[in-house]
């Protein structure tokens, strides 16, 4: 996933304007593929110490691994940005993929 500031302030306010509390703690989700499940083990390692929980480990339809982690905070936009270019160094380094991200309000 090629970040865009622009496209995640874009994002932000079309939550804001939802109801959406943006500077409240949420659930956001990353997510990682890899053809190896090993590699994605690899990535979660550096994830692990910074709070990051795994929902998912799981193959697709293609036969690729998918590797879905989670964290509870309070993220503001130009973080984000910056943290999903960090994810996509994180992944190439891996010879894995960092394909993006998602959020839902913490219940």
């Amino acid at each position: 996933m090629e970040p865009s500031q622009q496209d995640i302030d874009e994002i932000y306010s079309q939550m804001e304007n939802g109801g959406w509390d943006t500077a409240s703690d949420l659930k956001w989700g990353f997510f990682f593929f890899s053809e190896a499940e090993d590699k994605l083990k690899d990535i979660y390692s550096e994830l692990a110490d910074h709070d990051y929980s795994i929902e998912n480990v799981r193959k697709n339809e293609d036969g690729e691994w998918i590797l879905q982690v989670s964290k509870v905070e309070a993220l503001a936009p130009d973080k984000l940005f910056r943290r999903c270019v960090a994810f996509n160094e994180l992944a190439a380094a891996y010879g894995a993929h960092f394909d993006g991200w998602d959020v839902e309000k913490n219940v």
